[in-house]
C-alpha cells in the first residue's frame, strides 16, 4: 500500500524496540468522552490496543495522518438483531464499518428460534472473522409466546445460564414486561443474570403506568429501546431505566424522543444509541449509528454528549469499559477519524488497531462462508397445504362476518385493532381493496406442522399480488399479506423452494424475491447482491403491487409479534393480551 494509493505512511526506520507503535494517528484532535474535553494529541497503537496519546513524534509502522480532524471512538450500536439486517457478520461488517460502527450488542434472538444453542453459536463463530467486535445479549424468551405459537429452537434456564456464563455475553436479552408479569421463571432469568452481573436488557412497549414502571425496574430489568416519546423515555429515566433511543427501519423514534428531553434532563449518561432492526439499504442510504448521531446533533444536541450516547455511555453501561468505548491507554484500538463533529465525515476507521476504511475506500474483503446443511434447511411445509387453508371460513355460506382487523402503524412496530364487517361469499371472509382490508396468514415452517393462523391487516394498501416473508417476530413462520389466495398461496410455496427470505407475487407470477439461505433470516451472499436484491424487490412491490410503504417486508415481519399491542398473529392463532382469541366475532346471513 503507497502512500499515494491510501494516505497511510510506512515508516522505514523500524525500531527493534518490541514497544515500537504498529500505528500512529498524527495531526489530530482527541475527542476525551471521559471528561467532554477536546485535545491535540497523537494516538500511539500498538497491535490491537491503544498505548499512549503524546505529542511527542515516535516512529511507528505505520503513520495515519487525521490533517487536522477529530478522532473519535468508534461507534457502539447498543440493541441491534444482525439477522434483521439480512447479512452475515463478515458482509455486515463491510456496511457498517464506512460508517464508524465497530461494535455490535446483538440479541440473536431471531436465529434462537429457528436454530436454538447450536445456531447462535454458529452466529458468535462467524463474528469473529468479521471487521466488527459483537457482544451478545442473551435472548431471554425463547418462544416468546410459549403455547401461543410454534418455534424451531428454545433456549431454557439451562442454556441461558451456560450462555451468560461466557465472556461475550453483556446481558440477558430483552425480555417482554407481559413475560415478567406472568411467568416467575422470567424473573428467575434475571436473577440468573444479576448472579453473572450481567444487565436485563427490558421490552416495555407502549408502558406508561408509573406503578408497572416501578415493579419493573425493581424486577432488575434495566434498560428499555422501546420509548416513543420524551414522556415515555423520562419516566424511564428518572427509575434508573436506561433509554436505547431507536432509529432503524420501521421504527423511528430518535426525533420523538430527543426534542422533547432537551429541556426536562441534564445529564445523558443513561442515554444510548440502538437500531434494532435495520435493513442494509437504509444504512447504504442515511447511514447507522453516525446518522443517530448527526441528527441528535441536528436537533440541537451538544456534539460531544451525542458523541458519548455513542461510545463511553454503552461501553459503561455494559460494563466493558475497560476494553472498548474511549480513546485511552489499554482500550481496544477501535478509532474514527472525522472531518468535523457536526457532519461527522468519515474518513479513517481503525478496528482493533488495524486500518479497514480510509478515504472511502474498505481495506479488507470478507471471506467466503460455507453453511451447514442444517442451518440452510430450515423451511419445512406440510405436503398437505392448500390456498385456502390461508383464508378465515365461516358457518354461512353468504352473508356478512364482523372480524379483527390488525391496523398497522408505519414506521412503528405498535398495532391496533379494528372491528369491520367484511362480505361472505362461499363461506369464506372476503378482503376489501377499497377500505385497505386485506388477508394475512401465518404458516407454521419449523416441524411441517399444518398451523395457520389466519386474520385480516388494514396499512399495507396492496391493490392486487401477495408479499411472504421468512422472517416474522419472534417465530419466524411464514407471514403473507394478499388480496387473494393463489397468489398468498405461490408466495408461501416459492419460500420453501428458495429455503427462505422475501417474495412478492401477481397474478400468479413471481415478480421479486430475495432468498435467505442461513435459517430463512440472512443470507450469505456480498451485501451488494442483497442490496440489489431488496431495492428492486421494493420497487416491485410499489410499482406492481401498489403499496405506499417505504419498507413493506420490515413492516410485515413485525405484523405477527405477539408481544406488542394490540393484536399478533401466530401459526396457532390472533393473540391478544396473550390469549388466542377468534378473528370473526359475529357472522350475519
Amino acid at each position: 500500500m503507497g502512500e499515494t494509493d491510501v494516505g497511510l505512511r510506512e515508516s522505514y526506520k523500524v525500531s527493534a524496540v518490541s514497544g515500537t507503535p504498529t500505528l500512529v494517528i498524527r495531526n489530530g484532535f482527541i475527542v476525551d468522552v471521559i471528561t467532554g474535553g477536546i485535545f491535540e494529541s497523537n494516538v500511539e497503537v500498538f497491535d490491537d490496543k491503544i498505548v499512549g496519546l503524546t505529542k511527542e513524534e515516535r516512529s511507528s509502522r505505520l503513520v495515519v495522518d487525521a490533517r487536522g480532524g477529530y478522532v473519535i471512538p468508534g461507534f457502539i450500536d447498543s440493541h441491534i438483531h444482525i439477522e434483521s439486517t439480512m447479512l452475515i457478520p463478515q458482509e455486515l461488517s463491510r456496511i457498517l464499518i464506512p460508517h464508524g460502527v465497530t461494535t455490535l450488542m446483538a440479541d440473536p434472538h431471531e436465529i434462537a428460534n429457528v436454530l436454538g444453542l447450536k445456531g447462535i453459536e454458529l452466529l458468535v463463530e462467524m463474528s469473529r472473522s468479521s471487521k466488527v467486535r459483537v457482544f451478545i445479549q442473551v435472548p431471554s424468551r425463547v418462544p416468546t409466546a410459549p403455547g401461543l405459537e410454534t418455534t424451531g429452537g428454545e433456549l431454557g434456564e439451562k442454556e441461558i445460564e451456560i450462555l451468560l456464563g461466557r465472556d461475550y455475553a453483556v446481558s440477558l436479552g430483552e425480555l417482554n414486561y407481559q413475560n415478567v408479569l406472568r411467568d416467575p421463571a422470567y424473573v428467575n432469568r434475571v436473577n440468573i443474570s444479576r448472579r453473572y452481573r450481567k444487565r436485563s436488557n427490558g421490552h416495555m412497549a407502549g408502558v406508561l403506568e408509573e406503578e408497572l414502571l416501578n415493579m419493573l425496574a425493581s424486577t432488575g430489568l434495566t434498560d428499555d429501546h422501546e420509548a416513543v416519546s420524551a414522556e415515555e423515555a423520562f419516566r424511564r429515566l428518572v427509575r434508573g431505566i436506561a433509554v436505547f433511543v431507536r432509529e432503524g427501519s420501521s421504527e423511528r423514534n430518535l426525533v420523538d424522543v430527543l426534542k422533547g428531553l432537551r429541556n426536562k434532563i441534564r445529564d445523558y449518561r443513561f442515554l444510548m444509541f440502538c437500531s434494532d432492526d435495520k435493513h442494509p439499504t437504509d444504512i447504504l442510504r442515511e447511514g447507522h449509528i453516525d446518522y443517530n448521531v448527526r441528527k441528535a446533533i441536528e436537533l440541537g444536541l451538544d456534539p460531544l454528549v451525542a458523541i458519548q450516547m455513542a461510545t463511553i455511555n454503552p461501553a459503561i453501561y455494559f460494563r466493558v469499559d475497560d476494553l472498548i468505548g474511549s480513546i485511552t491507554p489499554g482500550r481496544k484500538a477501535d478509532l474514527v477519524v472525522v472531518d468535523s463533529l457536526e457532519k461527522l465525515n468519515i474518513r479513517t476507521v481503525v478496528f482493533n488497531g488495524e486500518v479497514v476504511y480510509h478515504e472511502g475506500r474498505l481495506l479488507f474483503d470478507s471471506p467466503k462462508i460455507n453453511l451447514p446443511e442444517w442451518a440452510v434447511r430450515t423451511v419445512r411445509l406440510n405436503p398437505g397445504l392448500k390456498q385456502d387453508d390461508l383464508l378465515l371460513k365461516t358457518s354461512i355460506a353468504e352473508g356478512k362476518a364482523l372480524v379483527r382487523v390488525i391496523e398497522i402503524t408505519p414506521g412503528q412496530i405498535l398495532k391496533r385493532e379494528l372491528l369491520e364487517w367484511l362480505k361472505v361469499e362461499n363461506g369464506l371472509v372476503l378482503s376489501d381493496l377499497n377500505r385497505d382490508i386485506l388477508h394475512i396468514a401465518i404458516v407454521e415452517r419449523h416441524k411441517g406442522l399444518l398451523n395457520v393462523g389466519k386474520a385480516f391487516v388494514k396499512g399495507f394498501k396492496l391493490r392486487k399480488g401477495a408479499i411472504a416473508s421468512s422472517v416474522s417476530h419472534d417465530h419466524h413462520n411464514i407471514a403473507v399479506v394478499g388480496v387473494d389466495a393463489l397468489d398468498m398461496y405461490i408466495a408461501v410455496k416459492r419460500l420453501s423452494e428458495i429455503n427462505g427470505g422475501f417474495v412478492a407475487v401477481s397474478e400468479g407470477r413471481i415478480v421479486g424475491e430475495i432468498p435467505l439461505e442461513f435459517a430463512g433470516l440472512m443470507s450469505i451472499r456480498r451485501y451488494e447482491e442483497v442490496v440489489e436484491d431488496l431495492t428492486r424487490l421494493n420497487n416491485a412491490v410499489r410499482s406492481v403491487l401498489g403499496s405506499e410503504l417505504s419498507n413493506p417486508f420490515m413492516q410485515l415481519e413485525f405484523v405477527s409479534l405477539p408481544s406488542v399491542p394490540e393484536l399478533g398473529l401466530t401459526d396457532r392463532g390472533l393473540v391478544k393480551d396473550y390469549k388466542i382469541v377468534e378473528p370473526i366475532i359475529e357472522v350475519s346471513s
